[in-house]
């Protein structure tokens, strides 16, 4: 029987939105789907296919911001059930048919409960995603915790710190600068890959293209006018977001990350917001233990794969 992988058309809609799957992890319902087309983050050409003589077996749905020529993360992929034995090769498939077509292997994220590693289902869920992540390239494992924040745990306050606006050049050259000692391992990866001054403008490219207002990026400044560091209030595609912070090496452990959590809610308080999130490596202990200070909890665990 012949296996073929193809990008969806606007006549593949009822195909693609038939599959779904009982496996505890997230996945793309009917709804979001389409309201996620309605705002040109998922699209036909970013739906891919899995047919078996045919017959849909699989799909894969990758997300991207409206005006970009490319997704940057996929979101989703099922494997029909009657396929079990297959299901690595399918994903695999899937993901690799993705890549050549986009000219680039975005990041496949898998979001799963708090306590998905006493859950074997879940266990099961995650281990036959990281082998067809492995197969398909995207070769580097990380578990990160996302966390949420609401009016009633207050804002923090932000101490003696100043807060200001900076341009593009200014904060590139702190994205730059806070990469050295990072606890984050995407960070870490990239620099190797990159160097400093790719990372920051790799990561200046991401945030820009977020949702959210510019003029909420904040850089922190001491009582003796020295830039300390600096976070980015921003939003993803249905909450307020704190998206980035970081501290100077030379500024760390004097409590400017709380000040820098303070800010950023107070800017999305401000707004109105009435929900926050972020997100941590969950080996990030020093972040973890400042987004609980602010009063954030724990919503869920991510689990990316990415090259």
């Amino acid at each position: 029987m012949t296996l073929t992988f193809r990008a969806s058309t606007g006549s593949d809609l009822e195909a693609l939105l038939a599959f779904s799957t009982s496996e505890p992890v997230a996945w793309t319902v009917t709804d979001r789907y389409r309201q996620e087309s309605a705002a040109r983050n998922h699209r036909p050409e970013w739906s891919f296919l899995a047919e078996r003589d045919g017959r849909p077996v699989g799909r894969a749905i990758w997300w991207g911001g409206a005006d970009a020529g490319a997704p940057s993360t996929l979101d989703d992929v099922i494997v029909s059930a009657s396929e079990h034995g297959d299901r690595v090769a399918i994903a695999a498939g899937l993901i690799r048919t993705g890549a050549q077509a986009f000219g680039v292997l975005p990041e496949w994220i898998v979001d799963v409960a708090v306590d998905w590693h006493d859950d074997p289902s879940a266990v099961s869920a995650v281990s036959w995603r990281a082998d067809a992540a492995q197969a398909a390239g995207l070769v580097r494992t990380t578990e990160r915790v996302s966390v949420a924040w609401t009016p009633s745990a207050g804002v923090p306050p932000t101490g003696p710190f100043r807060f200001r606006e900076g341009d593009d050049a200014e904060f590139t050259d702190l994205f730059a600068r806070v990469t050295v000692g990072s606890l984050d391992a995407h960070t870490v990866a990239t620099v190797g890959r990159l160097g400093a001054r790719g990372t920051a403008a790799d990561d200046l490219d991401f945030y820009r293209s977020l949702p959210g207002r510019r003029e909420d990026w904040r850089i922190a400044v001491d009582t003796d006018g020295l830039t300390v560091g600096f976070v980015l209030a921003t939003r993803t595609a249905y909450d307020a977001a704190i998206s980035s912070i970081g501290v100077l090496p030379q500024h760390r452990g004097r409590g400017v990350v709380d000040a820098l959590l303070g800010e950023g809610l107070r800017v999305h308080a401000d707004a109105g917001e009435t929900r926050v999130v972020g997100t941590t490596d969950a080996a990030n202990t020093p972040m973890r233990r400042a987004f609980e200070r602010a009063g954030f909890v724990v919503t869920k665990r991510r689990i990316v794969f990415d090259t």
